[in-house]
């Protein structure tokens, strides 16, 4: 069964209010040990039979050019799906056409809302326009297969300017689109702020608008957060959703194989000169826990013949009284068992009372 391999780039041109992620905006002059103790720590782990990568942060094109095709050059592997997060404002057509060259072959563009009031307030260096040129940018050199990341519940924002976003990038025909909800994270400058937020039935009104709105525009809605055009959903990020072996590389990064789930060091510094990588064995319960979590997340739910297979019993008896609990907001059809839309709205409170 083939692998998928990710790889953690922590820099950023700056770094936003809102963002909890291992990434920073001041450590320029770490780009360049960091890059070269990254391409050993692939060189020393690449799995063979992978058939995805991504490329993520941070701002991998925060990275200078020569530095980003090092990395590049160290995972390309003919027919895979190679995926790389852009910024807007952090790349020109030169460097998608330089990507392209070099085997990338999926772009995934964080244009977050088509509102400048609302990329001001989330702290973004770029504006719709700069998000523009850069998706036509990477459209002449070549690119086929782009992800456009947005969100909703950004302080200050209505339903109307979240539909004018849609509206605005499902005219553009982006071949996938992410829609996350605002979190704010205890660790952030927002966590800090006063902050203007919609209310909860708010959220929920823009994620049905979203659901709704890019399925009537031929957009598969396949996980909670993730929609695509037929044929161009992400290959690599359902390798997590699915439980499927990949190795991660770089400050912080997550693997998963031989059913462990290991850690690498998170601060950057500490990851050039001694990482340290955090072993989880996981128990029983713990891949029944996850495969639950992960499987409620898509869509199409999870397959209750292999459920059983992995783990012994029947999940409909075993979980007969959530079931019954949430019998408006689930449904079973086809061998799975799956949330319908209004379950998917509300599913952290759902996927709880499956969990042990």
């Amino acid at each position: 069964m083939s692998s998928g391999v990710y790889i953690h780039i922590p820099f950023c041109a700056r770094k936003c209010a809102y963002c909890d992620f291992n990434s920073y905006d001041n450590l320029d002059s770490l780009m360049e040990p960091y890059t070269q103790r990254l391409i050993s720590e692939i060189k020393s782990g690449l799995p063979k039979d992978y058939d995805t990568v991504f490329l993520g942060g941070g701002t991998p094109t925060a990275l200078p050019l020569p530095l980003l095709l090092e990395i590049v050059d160290a995972v390309f592997k003919e027919g895979c799906e190679f995926s790389v997060e852009a910024n807007p404002a952090t790349i020109d057509f030169e460097g998608f056409a330089v990507l392209k060259a070099a085997g990338v072959n999926r772009i995934s563009l964080g244009l977050q809302s088509a509102q400048d009031s609302e990329l001001k307030i989330l702290g973004r260096i770029h504006s719709y326009s700069d998000f523009l040129s850069t998706y036509k940018a990477a459209r002449r050199a070549g690119f086929d297969n782009i992800n456009v990341d947005l969100m909703f519940s950004i302080p200050n924002q209505t339903v109307r300017s979240w539909a004018d976003t849609l509206y605005k990038v499902v005219s553009l025909k982006p071949e996938h689109i992410s829609c996350y909800s605002l979190i704010i994270e205890d660790t952030t400058p927002f966590s800090r702020m006063e902050l203007s937020l919609p209310s909860e039935d708010e959220d929920r009104e823009m994620y049905m608008y979203c659901a709704e709105f890019l399925k009537k525009n031929g957009y598969n809605h396949y996980e909670i957060s993730n929609f695509a055009k037929d044929g161009f959903e992400c290959r690599h990020n359902l390798k997590y959703w699915e439980r499927k072996e990949y190795r991660g590389f770089g400050a912080g990064a997550h693997s998963f194989y031989n059913g462990a789930r290991y850690e690498n060091s998170r601060d950057v510094s500490e990851y050039i000169s001694d990482n340290k990588v955090t072993k989880t064995i996981l128990t029983q319960k713990d891949a029944e826990n996850e495969y639950i979590f992960l499987g409620l997340r898509k869509t199409d739910g999870i397959c209750l013949s292999e459920y059983k297979s992995l783990f012994g019993h029947d999940f409909t008896e075993k979980y007969y009284s959530a079931i019954k609990k949430y019998a408006d907001f689930c449904e079973i059809r086809g061998g799975r068992f799956y949330l319908n839309l209004n379950g998917i709205s509300i599913s952290n409170t759902i996927i709880c009372d499956f969990l042990e």
